[in-house]
């Protein structure tokens, strides 16, 4: 199964907040999809990454070439949908 990259850091607001709504709102059924690279816990991948896909702010979701800035819900639900189908 492929799989998409969940960048995140310590102290992010929004990193937390887009994993209570991947967890809460849509009951984890992303789970197996989703990779969390931790910018403290994973340094050299997370740099990797955000070098490779100019990422300039967190959380970012990388799924092949695409990419999500934003952790608003409805965005984030089409993302999710487009790539792994799960409604």
């Amino acid at each position: 199964m492929e799989q998409a990259f969940i960048l995140t850091k310590n102290n992010c607001i929004n990193c937390n907040h887009l994993k209570m709504f991947l967890k809460m709102a849509l009951q984890d059924k992303y789970k197996d999809c989703l990779v969390e690279v931790h910018q403290e816990l994973d340094a050299e991948k997370f740099t990797n990454l955000v070098k490779q896909f100019n990422v300039l702010a967190t959380p970012a979701i990388i799924y092949q070439n695409e990419i999500l800035r934003t952790f608003e819900p409805q965005p984030l639900v089409n993302f999710l949908t487009k790539h792994f189908g799960k409604k």
